[in-house]
């Protein structure tokens, strides 16, 4: 929150305050050699601020880099085998807010988003030697839209890490294919896409939630686009009488650590929220969308 706000905060203050901390205690319990370990634990340290400077942090990254990298971006078996677009995204995301934009490795698997990754129907994937169908299609006439969504998140975050215009396209024709569905919607008919997408969580997990695209949209700039109405009226109608938010879901897998416990307001979740919320108050200059 202090750093949200621009406070100075040196980065030994910062140290200390991590080393002081229970849930960073929790996150650097252990270092599994598990794949889904490293994605979920490295997600859960990217959410915090300086975390990068915690031994634990370096050593993981190593460990992600060493195991997950490959030339074409991040597989969980290092090879083709186990490639998969949301999974790819995530440790991108994570790694630039990390620190870490501007390595090949993350480099590699922009390239392959910006390569490979559908933002729309009907466009027919050429990616020989990956077995997408075996994961229960990634890409079939309609894209996954788990794996698009993590996607352009991973564009946006990359993007604003280092300024690479060359992403933009792309980044604009996923926002638009995700503010079309109403970021929740079906374009069928107004039912949610996914079992979990109206979910609160934090930290993200596979399931794409409404905390994840709220803070997205907050991020892109896109709170007075009109296709967020939706999504902003669903939060407002989880809201608790002490004007906060439950987190309602929790994950489970190896090394996921959900930030928020017990059965009160979710103080990661709501804050989140709330700030995304926040900004939609303030008039950014950015066009809404007509209907």
């Amino acid at each position: 929150m202090a750093v949200d706000r621009g406070d100075v905060i040196s980065p030994e203050q910062a140290l200390s305050l991590l080393n002081r901390s229970a849930l960073v205690q929790t996150l650097t319990q252990s270092l599994v050699d598990k794949p889904l370990f490293y994605v979920w634990r490295l997600i859960a340290l990217s959410e915090l601020p300086f975390a990068r400077q915690l031994p634990y942090t370096q050593a993981l990254i190593d460990r992600v880099y060493d195991r997950l990298a490959t030339p074409f971006g991040f597989s969980l078996s290092g090879d083709r085998s186990q490639f998969l677009p949301c999974y790819n995204a995530m440790i991108i995301t994570a790694l630039c807010r990390l620190g870490e934009a501007n390595t090949d490795a993350v480099r590699q698997g922009v390239e392959w988003i910006i390569t490979h990754q559908p933002m729309k129907r009907g466009v027919p994937v050429s990616a020989p030697g990956f077995r997408f169908d075996r994961f229960g299609g990634c890409f079939n006439d309609s894209p996954c839209y788990i794996g698009l969504a993590k996607s352009v998140f991973a564009l946006l975050h990359y993007q604003r890490a280092t300024g690479d215009a060359s992403v933009q396209e792309k980044l604009n024709e996923g926002t638009e294919y995700l503010l079309n569905h109403h970021l929740i919607y079906r374009l069928s008919t107004p039912t949610p896409i996914t079992n979990h997408i109206l979910d609160l969580s934090f930290p993200e997990s596979y399931h794409l939630n409404a905390v994840e695209l709220i803070r997205f949209v907050a991020l892109a700039n896109r709170m007075h686009d009109s296709r967020t109405e939706p999504l902003k009226q669903a939060l407002l109608t989880k809201k608790n009488n002490d004007h906060g938010w439950y987190c309602n879901f929790r994950y489970r897998g190896d090394g996921y650590v959900p930030f928020d416990q017990g059965r009160k307001s979710g103080a990661w979740v709501t804050y989140v929220i709330q700030q995304a919320l926040a900004s939609s108050l303030v008039n950014d200059g950015s066009a809404s969308h007509a209907h």
